[in-house]
């Protein structure tokens, strides 16, 4: 009973060490397809859920597969964060183990490009930007407010912005609560509030000539391109560190010849 045992756990090991084998495997090559459509500089980190892994091989059929590339440049950002989400991912077995991947078909993508802190800092002139989602009341008693609750899509929310600006000839530290928007596949900021809090005293109001020179200088709008493998953008949120731009499409095709939907 006792050498029965020991070759059940014996046996079961190597099943796994195959299962996560071939899991490897169809990383490798799913990223380098994907490097290859989306013109990356290297190819993205892959993740492929779901386990047994084999039974997914032989139906040619992975559930849930995880890509994400960072520090992508694109135009005048520099690390762009960039994932997908693929359910279903569809690949012939025989593909898979010859390397020779034609395509992907995939039954839902959502795609999704990360605009980080550091390159919003640059293209507005504070280094030190952090960026967080706000509190949920944070819009109390705005019209900012008044436009997030008539908006449930997903195509508005809010978001808290800190840094160091110059007020006056001094550095100061100030926060923003904002209404970060999708327009016309853009990200816009519209800053709401505005708190200068350089003590222990807590807030401090400004003159409005000052207050309005830094509402100014948060206001702005970014295009960070494409979202991957061709989708349209839906909706934005906030989260630490960086302002998220996604949406999702059913049925896509990656392949040689480029990107299909539909």
């Amino acid at each position: 009973m006792k050498k029965l045992a020991i070759t059940v756990v014996i046996l079961f090991g190597l099943l796994v060490a195959a299962d996560f084998g071939a899991a490897a495997v169809a990383e490798h090559q799913v990223a380098k397809q994907v490097r290859s459509q989306l013109a990356l500089p290297r190819d993205p980190d892959v993740r492929i859920n779901g386990f047994p892994f084999l039974t997914q091989v032989a139906a040619g059929d992975y559930r849930d597969v995880e890509l994400s590339a960072e520090a992508v440049p694109v135009g005048e950002f520099r690390e762009l964060g960039i994932e997908a989400n693929l359910h279903h991912a569809r690949l012939a077995p025989s593909d898979l183990f010859s390397g020779n991947v034609r395509e992907l078909t995939v039954d839902e993508l959502t795609g999704r490009v990360k605009v980080t802190a550091a390159d919003v800092g640059r293209y507005i002139g504070i280094p030190d930007l952090r960026i967080a989602p706000a509190p949920k009341d944070a819009l109390a008693g705005t019209d900012g407010d008044e436009q997030v609750a008539r908006t449930e899509d997903g195509t508005q929310t809010a978001v808290q912005l800190n840094g160091t600006v110059p007020i006056a000839g001094t550095e100061n530290q100030v926060q923003i609560i904002a209404l970060l928007s999708l327009v016309g596949g853009k990200l816009e900021i519209e800053p709401k509030k505005l708190e200068l809090d350089n003590s222990s005293i807590g807030p401090i109001d400004l003159p409005s000539v000052f207050e309005e020179s830094v509402l100014r200088q948060f206001t702005f709008s970014l295009d960070p391109g494409m979202l991957p493998f061709q989708v349209t953008p839906t909706g934005v949120r906030a989260e630490h560190g960086a302002l998220v731009i996604e949406g999702s499409v059913r049925d896509v095709t990656i392949g040689a010849g480029g990107v299909t939907t539909g």
